[in-house]
């Protein structure tokens, strides 16, 4: 009983390397993508943005418009989102040894939490090197969908897309869905792929799938919402963002974290 538990943990501890790994070549991979957008063949300062910044948008760090937060409120909020975080999983780990959909549904502030705590770090991670402003805006308070995707969540890679969807920015609706099926793409490589290495198992599709239907529900914002009272706006925002949650949180992302 015990070699087969050891096995099993020694399992989980190398598909977590594989998974890290993998992690760490795809932001490599869309820094280099990010670069060759911007169309310049030659900058001392390409080394030091490979590896010297979590920044993704090559055109931001040139810029190096950041807001720093004072590092005590930066130690805080690792301190605290590490907390949560940890509770989260704990609770995870008493639900169902297969997590029904409404379970993984109650777990999808792990999401937040999660990408909240990859950005403290890296912010404590580079203090030394570089100052950067938080990975979110705030996208708790959030009036619309919108304001969410557009100008609260995730601001690192959303200054990404911007960079590799700007050949179509003409087009709002081809760079919408454009956009977000690109989102879709590099989140089915990051999670999906060392699942697929270590196990053999093919689980692609959801993370395209939840990233589609956001700008599906984005679109209907836009064009049927627009004049919608903010409360209504709001409670739209939640429910297209929370409920497919369960097509994030997949099996493989669960696993990185032992649930």
């Amino acid at each position: 009983m015990n070699g087969r538990r050891k096995l099993s943990e020694e399992k989980f501890l190398s598909y977590q390397v594989i998974f890290i790994l993998n992690f760490l070549i795809v932001v490599l991979l869309m820094k280099i993508a990010s670069w060759k957008m911007s169309g310049l063949k030659t900058d001392p300062q390409f080394f030091r943005f490979l590896f010297a910044t979590p920044l993704l948008s090559y055109s931001t760090f040139r810029q190096r418009l950041q807001h720093p937060s004072p590092l005590w409120f930066i130690l805080l909020k690792f301190f605290m989102t590490s907390l949560f975080m940890g509770f989260m999983i704990f609770i995870a780990h008493k639900l169902n040894a297969r997590p029904h959909f409404s379970d993984v549904l109650l777990l999808s502030p792990l999401i937040y939490l999660l990408t909240e705590w990859m950005g403290v770090f890296a912010q404590l991670l580079f203090y030394p090197v570089t100052s950067l402003s938080p990975l979110h805006n705030h996208p708790l308070s959030s009036h619309n969908l919108g304001e969410f995707w557009g100008r609260r969540w995730n601001i690192w890679v959303q200054d990404w897309l911007r960079d590799i969807a700007r050949p179509h920015r003409r087009n709002r609706v081809k760079k919408l869905v454009m956009t977000f099926f690109i989102s879709g793409l590099f989140h089915e490589v990051m999670v999906n792929l060392p699942y697929l290495l270590k196990f053999g198992k093919f689980t692609f599709g959801n993370m395209i799938l939840y990233f589609l239907l956001q700008a599906l529900g984005l679109w209907v914002d836009k064009k049927y919402l627009h004049q919608a009272p903010s409360k209504l706006r709001r409670i739209y925002l939640w429910l297209v963002a929370a409920i497919p949650s369960p097509l994030f949180l997949n099996k493989p992302l669960l696993l990185f974290f032992g649930i």
